[in-house]
C-alpha cells in the first residue's frame, strides 16, 4: 500500500514537472522563434510579432527565417509597412530570396504601390525561374 502511494506520487511529480517544463516562457532565440511560430499557427499574429523580436533580439546573429516570418506575421496583423520593412531585411541579407520578394509585391500592392510591387514581383519570378534552372 505504501510503495502505492509513493508510486503515485512519483507520477504526479512527474507530471508536474513534465506541466512545468512545458509552460516555461522562453528564454533563448531559438525558444522565442519555436513560441512564436506556435502563435503565428493560432492566428494570434501580435503575439508572434512579439515572440519574433524576442528572437532578433536575443539571437547571435541575424537570422533570415525570423525577419522572413515576422514580415508574414505582421502583414498579418495589419502592420504593413512593418511587413516591407522585414521583407526588405530579408532581401538586403539574401538577395536571391524569391519569397521575399513576392511577399514584400504584394505587401507593396496593398500600400497602392503598384510601381513598386510590379518590381517586386518581376523579381521574384525572375528569381524563381532562375533557382528551378530554367
Amino acid at each position: 500500500m505504501k510503495s502505492s502511494r509513493l508510486f503515485r506520487l512519483g507520477l504526479f511529480c512527474a507530471l508536474l514537472a513534465f506541466v512545468s517544463a512545458c509552460s516555461t516562457p522562453p528564454t533563448t532565440a531559438a525558444g522565442f522563434k519555436a513560441s512564436a511560430q506556435k502563435k503565428f499557427d493560432k492566428g494570434n499574429y501580435e503575439g508572434a510579432v512579439a515572440d519574433f523580436s524576442q528572437s532578433i533580439a536575443l539571437a547571435a546573429t541575424d537570422d533570415i527565417e525570423v525577419y522572413y516570418l515576422r514580415g508574414r506575421a505582421r502583414e498579418s496583423s495589419g502592420d504593413v509597412d512593418g511587413a516591407i520593412a522585414d521583407f526588405s531585411k530579408v532581401i538586403a541579407l539574401d538577395p536571391s530570396n524569391a519569397e521575399a520578394y513576392n511577399d514584400r509585391g504584394f505587401a507593396r500592392e496593398s500600400k497602392g504601390d503598384l510601381e513598386g510591387a510590379a518590381v517586386d514581383l518581376n523579381k521574384a519570378a525572375e528569381l524563381k525561374l532562375q533557382q528551378s534552372g530554367r
